[in-house]
This record gives structure tokens, sequence and C-alpha cells, in this order.
């Protein structure tokens, strides 16, 4: 395993802050784009932090802006918390490297069920492309960062992808 120059704390956040950071912008671009800048935030923010079950769609509420990203980010370092140290077992140890995969998997899957149970009137705001991208996204960048950290793992993952 590579001599560390990050703990994984340190890593994790990093990580996390990047996947945050991705799905933030993406879904910014998205309501810049139908106009309504900081939609998402601020009806996520209604829903999940506020508690309400019919969330205005028209208006921006700054307080669930606020604390739906406060709660965005936490919740991403501790994902990245969490794959940082998958990552680190994953250049030595190949069931890692499938804990990873499975990890991903029920990612995607719990954010689409969450939101198309959250509520109705918010579901159609987020179409499920729109959810799966928006988690591509930050894999991606959150995958890119571990690939620029552990360079040996790209190399185990051609060895032996998922484990023998």
């Amino acid at each position: 395993m590579m001599e560390s120059k990050h703990s994984v704390f340190s890593e994790g956040t990093d990580a996390g802050l990047l996947g945050g950071s991705a799905v933030a912008l993406w879904f910014l671009v998205r309501d810049v784009l139908a106009g309504h800048p900081l939609r998402t935030p601020s009806v996520l923010g209604q829903l999940f932090i506020f508690g309400n079950p019919n969330p205005d769609l028209n208006s921006m509420d700054f307080g669930a802006v606020v604390l739906y990203t406060a709660v965005h980010f936490l919740a991403f370092v501790l994902l990245g918390l969490f794959v940082a140290l998958l990552v680190r077992q994953a250049t030595a140890h190949p069931v890692a490297r499938f804990a990873i995969l499975v990890l991903f998997v029920a990612f995607e899957f719990c954010f689409v069920v969450v939101i198309r149970v959250a509520s109705g009137s918010v579901g159609t705001l987020f179409p499920t492309w729109t959810v799966i991208a928006a988690n591509l996204v930050a894999v991606a960048a959150m995958a890119a960062y571990f690939r620029w950290r552990y360079p040996e793992l790209m190399q185990a993952l051609r060895s032996e992808p998922l484990g023998a």
C-alpha cells in the first residue's frame, strides 16, 4: 500500500467535498437553465430538513437552502470517509473492491427510492435520470480523486477487478 500523505480523514473529507460539490454544481446548472436558481436545495431543504411534505416549488427559501446544503455536504463527507477506508483496503484486498461496487449500487438505489417516496410533488422535479446522472457525476469526481491518490489500485483492478 502506498505511503499515505494524508490521513483517511483528510482523504475522505477531500473526496466527500468533491462528490458533494459535483452534485451541487450539477443541480445548480440544471436549476439555472430552468430559470429557477437554487430551486433544488430549497425544495429538498423544505422537504427533508423542515419536514414540509408539500414544499413551495415557486419561491426560494434561503434557510432551507443553507441548512440543506450543510446537511448535503456533511452526508458526502461521511460517505467519503467510508469510501476512503474501502479504497485503502481495496489496494490489498480484492473483496473490498467488490464492496465498493455494492456500495455504489446501494447508493444509487437509495437516492432514487428516497426521492420517489418522499413526495409526489417533488418527484416530478427530479426525474430518475437526473438523480442517477448527479450521482454518476459525484462518483466520477470521487473516483478521479482516488485514482490520483492510489495509482496502485488501478493496477490491482486490471489484474483482479473484483476479487477471485
